[in-house]
């Protein structure tokens, strides 16, 4: 019985207090922005909810120990918010995000902020009303905290050349060598397959480039660094794999990446600069143009009379 009582007695504790944790190292500094809005109470529930504008910073309090705080905001298809809480005084705070219904959880956070208060970053699929709500760590937890909603600028949007149908004419490099940073933003569109033109599937983030040769032209492309690159040449946007005429990818010799081929028909390639992971290296391009024959019969002609 002394047993079962002891632990009843700790589930309530935790249930009812949570457990405690370590004291900070420093305290949170005091939150700085202008407050541009008060909490009004009541909005203890989705359908008092207050409304939240982005770049307002919210001033708002668990009073009495046990309140939760709910406020609601208007947000577009993807619109990317953070969601944080400040000092105040209550030290501790949780934060949780609903859906439009109020009761569906999107994310929820603890700990994420400065100290123990609490961050939720999050990217919204579809327009429309959703709620946040603020409560205390525990249901002693009491005091006054900052909300903020600061909309987050989306990334950019990749480089043209991130797909095929926007690869870079080579003939506007700066030839023979520039430089490919695949961090800058690129995805992954091709990897080529385990086995394929290149030997090694490619999963890292790809970028596209094109040039047109006339049949007999030798194009060399080559990396120049310590990058596990990929190199392709193909002639299909729709289908690289299956149009590949040569690629290569030295996966575990160390050895660099090398591409040699002689042009069987006019038109334009396509080179697939690709990466196991997002590292990028230089990449030397050459092009070495067919012998005419005229050119070739006016050597046989010289070397008669030598």
């Amino acid at each position: 019985m002394r047993t079962m009582l002891v632990v009843l007695f700790s589930l309530c504790l935790i249930s009812g207090i949570a457990i405690a944790k370590p004291d900070l190292e420093k305290p949170v500094p005091q939150f700085t922005m202008d407050i541009n809005a008060a909490e009004v109470e009541p909005n203890d529930d989705y359908t008092t909810a207050n409304p939240l504008v982005a770049g307002d910073a919210m001033d708002a309090a668990i009073d009495p120990a046990g309140d939760v705080d709910f406020f609601a905001i208007a947000v577009d298809a993807g619109d990317t918010y953070v969601f944080e809480t400040f000092p105040g005084d209550v030290n501790d705070t949780k934060l949780y995000l609903f859906d439009v219904d109020g009761v569906t959880e999107l994310a929820y956070d603890d700990d994420g902020g400065e100290g123990y208060y609490s961050l939720i970053n999050y990217t919204f699929t579809a327009a429309g009303t959703y709620f946040v709500e603020v409560t205390g760590y525990g249901s002693t937890t009491q005091g006054t905290y900052i909300l903020t909603a600061t909309a987050d600028d989306p990334p950019p949007p990749p480089p043209a050349n991130d797909v095929c149908e926007g690869a870079i004419d080579l003939q506007e490099q700066s030839l023979p060598i520039f430089e490919v940073d695949l961090g800058a933003g690129y995805t992954n569109v091709s990897n080529m397959g385990y086995g394929g033109c290149t030997g090694f599937s490619a999963p890292g983030p790809d970028a596209f480039y094109k040039i047109y040769l006339t049949q007999g032209e030798t194009f060399t492309a080559m990396e120049d660094g310590e990058c596990d690159m990929s190199l392709y040449l193909f002639t299909d946007c729709e289908d690289p794999l299956a149009s590949c005429v040569v690629g290569s990818d030295n996966c575990c010799s160390g050895a660099q990446e090398l591409v040699t081929y002689v042009a069987e028909a006019d038109g334009w390639y396509y080179l697939g600069v690709d990466a196991y992971t997002s590292a990028g290296c230089l990449v030397t391009v050459t092009l070495e143009a067919p012998v005419k024959a005229d050119e070739v019969n006016w050597g046989s002609m010289k070397s008669l009379f030598r």
